[in-house]
This record gives C-alpha cells, sequence and structure tokens, in this order.
C-alpha cells in the first residue's frame, strides 16, 4: 500500500505548487482530478487534446518525484448532467463519449484504471429503474475498460444510486468487474458505522482518506470517528496493494470549510503510514 493525495484539495493554487506540497507531505503519488473547472486542471482543458495533456501531465507529475496514482473524472459538478444512468438518451451518449475520452487518457498515462461516478436517482422514475440503468451502463463501461488492460471503480456516494454499503454490495454484485474507490466519509456522514462499511473493502482498488463524523462529510482529525487503524489492518489482511489517498476538499458541504487542509493531510498522513509501519502478527477479527 502507499499513500497519494488529491490534487483538488486547494482550489485556486496552481498546480506545481499543490505538486510541491503533496511531495512535502510524504506521499508517493497523485490522484489527478478532472472536476470541471474546480480542480487544477479542467476537465474540458484535457479533451480539448486528450494525447498532448496525458503526456504533459505524466510529465510534470514524474519531475515532482511522483506518480499518477488514478484519474478521477466527473463530467457536471451538478452530478446529474452526464451520469450514467440519466434517463435523457442524449445524456448518456455524451457521458459514453466522455468516459471514452477518459479510458484513452487513462492508457496514455499508464495508470491502472480510473474511478468514476455509480449514478443517480432520478425523481420521474423509481429507483429500481435508475439502478437497473446504471448496471447496465457501468457494465459496458467494464468490458471497454477491461479490453484496454484497465480497471474500472466507482464511488459511492450520499446522494448516488449507492450511497449504503447494502445498495453499493448489490451493484458490484451486479456488475462484474467493476470495483470500488471507497470513501468511508460518504458512509459515515449518514451515521452508518465502520462495522457496516468493513465488507465493501473486499471490493475496493483505492481508497479515499477523509476524516469524518455523522452529520459532517469533513473534520478535523480531533473530531474523526472513522477507525482508520483498522481500515489499514483489515486491508492488509486481505492483500491489498493499492493506493490510499488522502482526499480533503474545500466546498460548501458542512466541515469542508473548517480545516487546514495541510495540516490535516499531514495528520491523517501520519497516522495511515504509522499503521502501515506497525508489524502484523495479529490478524483483524471480522
Amino acid at each position: 500500500m502507499r499513500i497519494a493525495s488529491a490534487d483538488f484539495s486547494w482550489p485556486g493554487l496552481p498546480h506545481h505548487l499543490v505538486l510541491d506540497m503533496i511531495r512535502e507531505l510524504g506521499c508517493e503519488g497523485v490522484l489527478l482530478g478532472l472536476l470541471g473547472d474546480y480542480s487544477p486542471i479542467a476537465l474540458d482543458t484535457v479533451r480539448s487534446d486528450v494525447p498532448f495533456w496525458a503526456g504533459r501531465l505524466v510529465e510534470r507529475v514524474e519531475a515532482h518525484g511522483l506518480v499518477l496514482a488514478d484519474v478521477f473524472p466527473i463530467g457536471s459538478m451538478d452530478l446529474t448532467g452526464l451520469a450514467v444512468n440519466h434517463p435523457d438518451a442524449s445524456e448518456r451518449v455524451a457521458s459514453a463519449t466522455l468516459f471514452s475520452e477518459m479510458l484513452d487518457f487513462a492508457e496514455r498515462t499508464g495508470v491502472d484504471g480510473l474511478t468514476i461516478l455509480p449514478g443517480m436517482p432520478f425523481a420521474e422514475e423509481d429507483w429500481s429503474t435508475s439502478f437497473g440503468r446504471a448496471c447496465t451502463e457501468l457494465a459496458t463501461r467494464v468490458e471497454a475498460a477491461q479490453a484496454r488492460g484497465l480497471r474500472l471503480s466507482v464511488e459511492p456516494h450520499h446522494g448516488s444510486i449507492v450511497e449504503t454499503p447494502e445498495t453499493t454490495a448489490r451493484l458490484v454484485e451486479a456488475v462484474p468487474g467493476l470495483e470500488l474507490t471507497l470513501d468511508y466519509g460518504h458512509f459515515t456522514v449518514q451515521g452508518i458505522p465502520d462495522a457496516e462499511i468493513e465488507p465493501l473493502l473486499e471490493h475496493a482498488r483505492l481508497l479515499h482518506l477523509r476524516p469524518g463524523r455523522e452529520g459532517l462529510v469533513q473534520t478535523r482529525m480531533t473530531d474523526n470517528t472513522i477507525d482508520f487503524g483498522r481500515m489499514v489492518d483489515r486491508l492488509a489482511e486481505l492483500g491489498f496493494d493499492g493506493w490510499l489517498a488522502l482526499e480533503f476538499v474545500h466546498d460548501e458541504r458542512p466541515g469542508c470549510q473548517d480545516c487546514d487542509v495541510l495540516q490535516e493531510s499531514r495528520a491523517l498522513a501520519a497516522v495511515v503510514r504509522d499503521r502501515l509501519d506497525r508489524p502484523r502478527t495479529d490478524a483483524v477479527s471480522v
């Protein structure tokens, strides 16, 4: 397991300064977010010339002594536009086009796969219909990714078509080959305990790490209720060898404007690194 950091944790700063901070945190990798205009590198910028930007960003990341850990594109920051399971066929076509471009980008950068969102519920139809369409669309994307030798994971999140551990488990069961980019915080904010989230680690390709507690999607480490130590121990027991990505954000959600991102990233990285460095002699009870 290696530690990475999202490059969109400091919105507004130039990318080279963000990469400097990530390296100073002792991280080995960069989680590249392509999140509209929110991230240091805008999604539309990359889409304007995928081959050029794939090469340029790999060179930039490597020049800072880092490696690219993952690619995380979001087509629309309201999360419904370009959703994989949008009821409007034209939106689904546009979403599929974006995905194809991002597959090309991921393959050119040398990452092992990419993260996308799982889809959304839509008020004009029942949940089962939205869920079924998400399964169909995601199965097509898994097949396309595997044809290029890439892995595909989705990030379950509060408000999505899979916002509980139960529905998330149903999704990975329904879509063979689909993996998870797992962030406990999206469940913790709803009051769901770690014990109910932990079985999903078996399906994880990548972990997003951010302290949180019930009612707050992000907190300072001193207010955190997520047991990152147990998480790391359980991942080790499962033989997980992927990335643990620090993913602090700065937005309008409760708790997301109350942290010194640099210092809290440092504190979380220290907790995770200490746990990774410990000898492992006892199995984690399940």
